[in-house]
């Protein structure tokens, strides 16, 4: 019942955001430029564990912001918020519970 109510409640956020994006005439590349920056670091937001991808992290958002803002992408917003109500479920519902293996067992 929890993953069909988020469910439920992802595909409403979603769909608002693209109801949202299509009053306002916002651009598709802009939206498709700011899913695409931040999806996969939505979905593997536990992996930035260490200093050199929590920097890489951290300056492609701040160059991202410089830019959305000094060239006026507030678009690409859309498509950030878009990117984390995908992103953060798959993360939670799918990766969080993967195990993952530590090389090869009995091999010499």
């Amino acid at each position: 019942m929890n993953r069909v109510l988020s469910g439920v409640f992802l595909a409403f956020a979603f769909s608002a955001l693209i109801i949202l994006s299509i009053e306002k005439q916002y651009s598709f590349y802009q939206i498709s430029f700011g899913f695409l920056v931040y999806l996969i670091p939505a979905m593997f937001i536990s992996s930035f564990k260490s200093r050199g991808l929590a920097f890489i992290i951290t300056v492609v958002s701040i160059l991202f912001a410089y830019c959305s803002y000094r060239f006026e992408w507030h678009a690409t917003w859309v498509g950030v918020l878009m990117a984390f109500a995908i992103g953060l479920p798959i993360y939670y519902y799918r990766i969080r519970k993967a195990k993952v293996q530590d090389g090869h067992k009995g091999s010499t």
